[in-house]
């Protein structure tokens, strides 16, 4: 059992932390930057605070937060320190109390105390491999610039036709097609350097060429299961773990004799990926025989058209989580009657 249980509350520019004495059920609270020099700094309180116990027996846990909680957690983890990243949902939910107000030094304390009651529930951060966090910004910058060039092609259709369209017209038009350019150049460098780096990793390297061969799946759909389960070492290729962070696995709702709903959806996911499989369900009902086969099953055995379009983002996860872990690309000659596409969605989706 860990004796000294330190909760971390990250902000942009600041972090709070108190730590527990778990024995003496004492407990300090602080606040430092977050950066590196602040980590520095919070490692000297706590160990003021230990008063000699051993720095194996310290436990820092704080909220997933993504780039704000990235600098201190690199920081611990590469020192050697026990950091567990905890969802900030299951933080909040478990409580146990009901708060009506709402700071930093509570949010701390109470993150501190998620960690003294569940340690038997804690993880040991891993640094990911400096590859898949590229990858990851490099996504992410890939889609800010996206939704640039949306937003400016769309305001440029939106202008009105006339038959006199006027020199402000004409110029708003000629800028937004010259910063269209423009992004289209700069995507195509970050498309580049992702490709570098694909090539540069072998394991990444394999991965990218099974999903990619199958029909539906390009690259960008492929770089988000790559980076989003760690290259498939984050869910231990359960396809069922994976279509539920993707937000297309159903669930269902029992309590008592009152409450019985069919399965449905969960909001409670990365709508981004969830989004981007449905652009793949898309291409892959269109172009893809085994999907497509699967698709007009459903529909035939009477499934309305969303429902049956989710089954396919279902089961096009199982399908690529199975090809990965079994080292198999998709075989499109293989799959080509409409009864032996059905028998052998079910058999790689098994």
């Amino acid at each position: 059992m860990k004796k000294i249980a330190v909760g971390i509350d990250f902000a942009k520019e600041k972090f709070d932390m108190t730590a527990i004495n778990v024995v003496e059920r004492t407990s300090v609270h602080g606040q430092f930057k977050n950066s590196p020099m602040g980590a520095r700094d919070m490692l000297r309180a706590v160990r003021k605070f230990a008063r000699g116990i051993d720095s194996e027996d310290w436990m820092f846990c704080g909220e997933d937060t993504g780039y704000y909680s990235q600098r201190v957690t690199r920081y611990l983890t590469e020192k050697g320190y026990f950091m567990w990243l905890q969802n900030a949902y299951s933080i909040k939910r478990s409580e146990g109390v009901i708060r009506r107000g709402k700071d930093d030094k509570a949010d701390s304390r109470c993150i501190a105390e998620y960690a003294r009651r569940f340690e038997d529930k804690a993880v040991r951060y891993k640094l990911p491999p400096k590859e898949l966090e590229d990858l990851k910004m490099l996504l992410s910058q890939r889609d800010l610039l996206v939704s640039a060039k949306t937003k400016l092609h769309n305001s440029t259709s939106e202008i009105p036709e006339r038959k006199v369209q006027g020199s402000a017209v004409s110029l708003i038009k000629s800028a937004n097609k010259r910063v269209c350019r423009i992004i289209d150049d700069e995507i195509k460098k970050l498309e580049d350097k992702m490709d570098e780096i694909i090539d540069s990793v072998e394991a990444i390297k394999e991965n990218y060429d099974i999903l990619c061969s199958f029909t539906g799946v390009a690259r960008i759909n492929t770089l988000a299961f790559i980076v989003y389960t760690e290259n498939f070492t984050k869910f231990d290729f359960n396809a069922r773990k994976i279509a539920t962070y993707w937000g297309v696995a159903p669930f269902h709702r029992e309590s008592g004799t009152s409450v019985h709903t069919s399965p449905h959806v969960s909001g409670f996911c990365n709508k981004k990926l969830k989004a981007l499989i449905g652009n793949a369900a898309t291409v892959a009902i269109k172009y893809n025989s085994v999907i497509n086969a699967y698709y007009n099953r459903l529909l035939e055995r009477g499934k309305c058209p969303m429902i049956a379009k989710n089954n396919v983002k279902n089961k096009i996860i199982h399908i690529l989580t199975a090809m990965v872990r079994n080292k198999q690309k998709f075989d499109k000659e293989y799959f080509f009657t409409f009864d032996t596409s059905v028998k052998n969605v079910k058999t790689l989706a098994s």
